[in-house]
């Protein structure tokens, strides 16, 4: 029972932070980063007291900067993901970057921590077979914008729905969604090569994260102070990952890191679902949503597959 509450709190918090961060009109994406890692740093701070271990954190390089480091590299991965969003639309983006979280998180534990060690052949194949299933689901998504729809269904977020954008915009926008499966599937491996435990780990993540974007922000003109209701949906925003990071956590403890951090890209589903049917991105029905849902449940599919038999 402890283990599927765990997962449901994951899916829901990390399946919900996005499009709340997205809904925020006018905005800019460093400013909408900077607010949620503030928010995702309070929640970090918090949960270290509540669990005690507060008197257990150090300066060493091992326990603070290497953690610390990922944090910074999360940051850089938000910030593709929500140049992602803003051009491509929600749905899109999140099922481009998904699947390739899963990937590069497998090669990375493959490579760097022989996470396959003793793996069969049969497996292998399994993972083989997946991992082209994978990129066919992308390719859809990504074929999912055509021309004639290319006007209406991408740009720069308003109120929640997108502005028109240049067509060649759209290639830019997959860009940053790969950028973003990349960065996000490797930004534990400094905290993973610290060999500290993630509850030590989670606050320096927390203020690595929260550094790298009020550089990006003061790199961008500097933090905007935005009205209290803006913020307050971008703080809550950060709770929410920062909630979906601690259940994380808890389960890994119970089903593996693999089983875990596959659960965890679940999320994709009420994420890529707001997209679709709140911000219509791309419209309910029409043949590129339709070819978008069917990218999303193929490669989402074949990555939990690769996540549950790594």
């Amino acid at each position: 029972m402890t283990t599927l509450l765990l997962s449901l709190v994951i899916v829901l918090s990390w399946g919900s932070w996005i499009p709340i961060a997205q809904s925020i009109p006018g905005a800019k994406q460093s400013t909408r980063t900077f607010y949620i890692t503030a928010g995702n740093l309070v929640f970090a701070t918090v949960a270290l007291l509540a669990g005690g271990s507060g008197g257990q954190i150090g300066l060493g390089w091992r326990e603070f900067w290497l953690p610390l480091a990922g944090g910074m590299v999360w940051t850089a991965g938000s910030f593709c993901a929500f140049r992602a969003t803003e051009t491509i639309g929600l749905a899109r983006s999140a099922g481009t970057w998904t699947p390739l979280n899963i990937i590069v998180a497998f090669a990375f534990g493959a490579v760097l921590f022989s996470e396959l060690k003793g793996t069969s052949a049969a497996r292998y194949a399994i993972l083989g077979g997946c991992l082209v299933l994978v990129l066919a689901g992308v390719f859809l998504i990504i074929g999912s914008q055509d021309t004639s729809s290319a006007s209406s269904t991408s740009g720069t977020v308003t109120s929640g729905r997108l502005a028109p954008a240049p067509p060649r915009a759209h290639s830019v926008g997959f860009s940053y969604a790969i950028g973003a499966g990349i960065l996000w599937g490797g930004y534990f491996v400094p905290a993973q090569w610290a060999h500290v435990s993630s509850q030590l780990a989670n606050f320096p993540l927390g203020i690595g994260m929260f550094v790298a974007a009020a550089a990006l922000a003061a790199r961008d003109g500097g933090i905007v102070k935005l009205p209290p209701r803006h913020m307050s949906a971008l703080f809550a925003a950060g709770l929410l990952f920062g909630i979906g990071s601690v259940a994380l956590l808890g389960l890994v403890s119970r089903v593996g890191t693999g089983v875990g951090f596959t659960i965890a890209q679940l999320s994709l589903l009420p994420t890529a679902g707001v997209g679709i049917w709140i911000f219509k991105v791309p419209e309910p029905g029409t043949p590129a949503a339709k070819k978008a849902v069917a990218g999303i449940l193929l490669a989402g599919v074949s990555g939990t597959i690769i996540g549950a038999v790594r």
